[in-house]
This record gives structure tokens, C-alpha cells and sequence, in this order.
């Protein structure tokens, strides 16, 4: 029997959300697949359909989320691909993405980007996926089940180059106020760098960090944020060039 399986890496959950929402759609049995916490081989049957979301961090699929993600494979599985932004720049993240699929033998029948709250700079995109949104997000999902029932493949080109522009460090600190921090190592266990030592959650490798916001979302104080100044002089300018509402995008 055919089952849906929503696949994502999804650090401040908007990614999550989206693709959420796409399998929603679907009647079939559903599970999860959650990149930011299983890292293993798993092969997915012909008859079983796939729902894959992953954020873009600056134009790229994040490192890490690529890599666990080259890890499943398909029978010529059904695969709905999705890039999720903050409303800035997708640039190379969708089209790595289906490559990504193709390449492990997954059928891609549809593929899109779609926007969500950004998760570093907090005043772009606010409140998105909207209902607007999510009307889009739901027709879309409707589409690619009519594609999947009549056995059709993607079509249509995707945006983005090859090669893929070269990934990016962002120079931001991410603090920790160790006058909220109650050591409960919510923020050690679902780091997906490894990059938080169980011996001092206040402290983090910044040479590794790959700045996903998961201890940042995952924290019940509210004890870790993002901090220095070059985030601070980023974050005006950033929000300002990126005030401007962009519109979900659809692939077939």
C-alpha cells in the first residue's frame, strides 16, 4: 500500500510546516522523516510517494541537510521537491534539490519554493506562510496528486546554475545568556553540527555552526539568540532590502 512520507530539515520548523501542510492533502498512510535528527540509509519503495522540504541558508541547500539526504533512495519513487526561504533569494537551493532526488532515484513530479518567516532576521516575511499562502501551497498540492494519479513527471525547467554557487559561512555570533540557561540540553541534542558541548550548553564551535537557528528555536528560556555586531549592522539592511513580499513558486 502506497504511503506519503514527509521528508524535511526544518532547524525553526517553517520547512516542517510547509510540507506539513502538502501531505495534508494526500488520503494515504503518512509518516515522518525528520533530517534533523535521523542520519541513516533508508530506501523507499515504487509505489510509495515522498514530500521533500529544505530550507535554503544563502542561496544553497544547508550542508548538512544535503548530505543526510543523500541517504535515502527511491525505486522510482514519486518526490515532491520544495524550497522553503525567508522571502530573500532561493538562487540554486531548488534546482540542487532535484538533483539531489533524481540522483538517488526518486521521480520528481513537482517541485516549488515557498516562503516562510525568516529564521535569522525575525522582520522579514512576518507571520508567512500566510492564508494566502497556504491556499497556493493547498492548489499545489491538489496538482501534484492529479500528476501522480496520471503518472506524469516534472517538465518544467527549474531555476538556478550549475554549478551550484559556493556556500557561504555567515559571520554571525550566536549567544547564549547564561543567566536563562537552565542546562537542560535541549539545545546539545538537536544541534545537527555537533557544535554545543554537554558540558558547557553556554558555549558553541562558531567554526562549525552553521547558524540554522535549531538551538535558537528549540531553547524554552529564550536563552540563546543571535548577537555581535555584524549581525546587528546586517539586520536593518537585510530587512530593509528584503521588505518587499515575493510569491510562492510552482513546478510541473
Amino acid at each position: 500500500m502506497a504511503k506519503v512520507t514527509s521528508i524535511f530539515f526544518s532547524p525553526s520548523e517553517t520547512t516542517k510546516k510547509v510540507v506539513n501542510q502538502i501531505a495534508e492533502n494526500f488520503k494515504e498512510e503518512k509518516s515522518i522523516c525528520d533530517l534533523l535528527y535521523f542520519n541513516d540509509k533508508k530506501e523507499f519503495e515504487s509505489d510509495d510517494i515522498v514530500i521533500v522540504g529544505m530550507p535554503v541558508f544563502a542561496g544553497r541547500l544547508p550542508k548538512t541537510a544535503s548530505e543526510r539526504l543523500s541517504k535515502l533512495t527511491g525505486n522510482n519513487t514519486k518526490a515532491i521537491a520544495v524550497a522553503n526561504y525567508g522571502n530573500a533569494h532561493v538562487n540554486d537551493a531548488l534546482i540542487e534539490l532535484v538533483d539531489i532526488l533524481n540522483e538517488n532515484n526518486f521521480d520528481v513530479i513537482a517541485a516549488a519554493s515557498t516562503v516562510s518567516h525568516h529564521s535569522i532576521f525575525d522582520g522579514v516575511a512576518l507571520g508567512r506562510p500566510d492564508e494566502d499562502d497556504i491556499e497556493k501551497i493547498n492548489d499545489f498540492a491538489q496538482k501534484a496528486i492529479e500528476k501522480i494519479e496520471n503518472g506524469g513527471s516534472l517538465e518544467s525547467d527549474i531555476p538556478g546554475n550549475r554549478p551550484y554557487t559556493d556556500y557561504k559561512q555567515l559571520p554571525f555570533v550566536v549567544a547564549c545568556d547564561v543567566d536563562k540557561c537552565v542546562f537542560c540540553l535541549e539545545c546539545v541534542s538537536v544541534c545537527p553540527e555537533k557544535a554545543i558541548p554537554d558540558d558547557d550548553p553556554a558555549d558553541i564551535d562558531l567554526e562549525i555552526c552553521s547558524r540554522c537557528t535549531a538551538c535558537i528555536n528549540i531553547c524554552p528560556e529564550d536563552a540563546r539568540s543571535f548577537a555581535g555586531d555584524a549581525f546587528l549592522s546586517k539586520k536593518p539592511l537585510f530587512e530593509e532590502a528584503n521588505a518587499e513580499r515575493k510569491e510562492p513558486e510552482f513546478y510541473f
